[in-house]
């Protein structure tokens, strides 16, 4: 096998996560809780010549602030990309947050004439500006992305104790350590620190209001347990293709899913750019 073009690993912000190949690279963009790894699983299986590298948020690792919108999230990976690769194509994909970034990180190079190949979404909510929900209830969500990542099935435990704790973001994580099941090593501190990330990515969820289609090909692989969706993607993605993959937002990244998912992924990647319907 031979590396992918060296650049992109000099880029702070670009995690490899399988680089070796001299396919067009595949560039995952980070889900709201900012980390690159949850794509690794899928990385090991789209074959050895497909370079595969990850975007992890700022912030994620305490030392920089993160970033609250998707436009800023969108351009800061841009120019990193750009830098790295200035010339070459490059395909995006990114699951639930991350899948609003592919897209407006995909607008914004088409605009300024950048080659990109493929577009896709996995398991991506449509973009509309809505109120940010209270803070327990996004507290509330943060720990269930985390269990259902982890694979605990603590939902009534968590939801207890963000009840209990009301708007007290810190007593719900200092109270999380009582949980047997409960990792030692996710200690209040870290879960501070991975909340103000996810707080935040919460906020350029929400705010989020694009400024115009991507015209280029584009896929969305969606979870069949997932709540149905409305046109809106079908109006800013026009050359659409949709898939469904078994599981929900989460099991999709695990067992046959995963499988399933990363064909439809090799599909996109290697197939022409309108596939025949099934």
């Amino acid at each position: 096998m031979t590396p992918s073009p060296a650049p992109l690993a000099d880029v702070e912000l670009f995690v490899p996560l399988d680089p070796q190949g001299t396919a067009t690279p595949l560039v995952c963009l980070h889900a709201s809780a900012g980390s690159a790894f949850s794509y690794l699983p899928l990385a090991r299986l789209l074959g050895p010549d497909q370079p595969v590298w990850g975007v992890e948020a700022p912030g994620f690792d305490g030392s920089q602030e993160p970033v609250s919108s998707v436009p800023g999230l969108a351009a800061r990976y841009t120019a990193a990309l750009r830098k790295a690769l200035p010339a070459g194509p490059v395909h995006l994909l990114g699951w639930s947050l991350g899948g609003l970034i592919a897209f407006d990180m995909a607008r914004r190079m088409a605009e300024a004439g950048t080659e990109v190949g493929r577009v896709i979404l996995v398991d991506a909510s449509p973009p509309y500006v809505v109120p940010m929900p209270p803070e327990s209830e996004t507290v509330r969500r943060f720990l269930h992305e985390i269990a259902a990542s982890l694979g605990l099935d603590v939902p009534a435990e968590i939801d207890a104790l963000v009840a209990a704790a009301g708007e007290d973001v810190s007593a719900v994580f200092e109270e999380l350590g009582r949980l047997r099941s409960w990792p030692p090593e996710l200690d209040a501190e870290l879960l501070s620190e991975r909340y103000t990330v996810f707080r935040a990515h919460a906020e350029a969820a929400h705010s989020y209001e694009p400024s115009g289609p991507y015209r280029g090909p584009a896929w969305h692989l969606l979870a069949e347990k997932s709540p149905p969706q409305d046109g809106r993607w079908a109006e800013l993605l026009p050359d659409l293709t949709e898939r469904q993959v078994p599981g929900d937002h989460h099991t999709v990244w695990q067992g046959d899913s995963l499988q399933q998912l990363a064909a439809h992924v090799r599909s996109a990647l290697s197939g022409p750019a309108r596939p025949e319907a099934d």
